[in-house]
């Protein structure tokens, strides 16, 4: 009992998330309507991607990988850029979340044997940085997107167009920052390249695909649920106990907190009051993301926001998902990572994230509102 507790409590963000979420509760009495509040396919995505990531280690594709990424790429600034590139491209279509919870355990991995830890933050939060921007461009990209794209009935191709300058502007900051911070440090691997159990890395990949089919809209999240559990039994259910639970009830936590925002009349009212042009919907968008993180503000606004600006709410929750640590639910990834492997990093980490991050906000910010349709 006191060692479940000890795993609980333990982790910060989710003991904030869970009191905001009990506050919440004094004043919207718990009822079945709490269970709409929860985005259930965001949850079992990933559920999905957990149970395939730590299948992945256990087959020594990622130590496979890492020795071959060493042999094309000599240094630590061309393997992060490698890493940070590849986290911005792979979230346009694969979602931030599912990437940042593929590819930062892989960062850790090859930081820790090419002997270069110390550059293991700056890298983290790039990718973190790099998820977030690269998967605004696309409907799929991200959850946020994924819901205001239906919401509003968004045309494709005029959904890119909005986005657009934001990836742009997003690859250009991350480029500039990634050959600024990363020095151009020859390594070396200490590992040989270890042979892969492929037959295991097959099952993972079903996995792995099974939960991208959920992403793309393709397969039902139950019927994604159903299949993850019923392979990670034929392989072996002690991937179960290696699934980050804290953090998929942080979520939990937040969507309650955000579902009851959404139901007082007073906070409703002042909402729709701020919600009267295309200049006070950017902002109340990129704002609100600083508090309550970009998905339950796209969620909670856009019940507010009329359908003339869907262009302006969605710029705002995308680039709002820049500045603070828990401006992104993809973020609280990163930092959930950063917490279990490298505690007495946290100060280093949350100081350094924040200002490169509102630097960006700011630097995209002007772009975004230089554009024709914020006028």
């Amino acid at each position: 009992m006191f060692k479940t507790a000890r795993y609980f409590f333990r982790d910060k963000v989710f003991i904030i998330a869970t009191i905001l979420a009990v506050l919440s509760m004094f004043i919207i009495s718990p009822s079945t309507a709490y269970l709409t509040y929860i985005n259930w396919r965001v949850l079992i995505i990933m559920f999905t991607l957990m149970i395939a990531v730590q299948g992945f280690y256990e087959t020594h594709f990622f130590d496979f990988v890492a020795t071959k990424l060493i042999m094309h790429f000599k240094s630590i600034r061309w393997i992060g850029f490698f890493i940070i590139l590849a986290t911005f491209f792979l979230a346009m279509f694969l979602t931030n979340d599912a990437v940042l919870l593929t590819l930062v355990p892989f960062t850790i991995f090859i930081t820790r044997h090419t002997k270069q830890e110390k550059h293991v933050i700056i890298i983290i939060i790039l990718q973190t940085f790099a998820a977030n921007l690269g998967s605004a461009l696309t409907p799929m990209g991200d959850p946020q997107n994924i819901y205001l794209y239906a919401f509003y009935d968004i045309p494709f191709f005029e959904f890119i167009l909005t986005t657009l300058p934001i990836a742009i502007v997003g690859l250009i900051l991350i480029s500039i920052t990634t050959m600024i911070k990363i020095p151009n440090t020859v390594c070396q691997l200490s590992i040989i390249a270890p042979t892969v159990l492929w037959k295991k890395l097959g099952l993972c990949s079903l996995i792995l695909f099974n939960g991208l089919l959920c992403v793309l809209n393709i397969l039902p999240e139950w019927y994604t649920l159903g299949i993850t559990l019923f392979l990670a039994l034929l392989y072996g259910n002690h991937l179960f106990k290696r699934v980050d639970y804290t953090l998929l009830l942080t979520f939990v936590s937040f969507f309650i907190f955000t579902g009851n925002l959404g139901q007082m009349n007073l906070i409703n009212s002042q909402i729709i009051g701020l919600l009267d042009s295309k200049f006070s919907v950017y902002f109340t968008g990129l704002l609100t993301s600083q508090l309550i993180s970009n998905v339950p503000a796209a969620v909670l606004l856009s019940t507010f926001t009329a359908k003339a600006y869907w262009q302006q709410l969605l710029l705002g929750v995308n680039v709002g998902s820049m500045g603070t640590i828990i401006a992104s639910l993809a973020s609280l990834i990163t930092f959930k990572y950063m917490l279990k492997d490298y505690p007495s990093e946290t100060k280093k980490y949350l100081i350094t994230y924040t200002v490169l991050s509102l630097i960006f906000m700011v630097v995209i910010s002007i772009v975004v509102l230089m554009l024709p349709l914020m006028f």
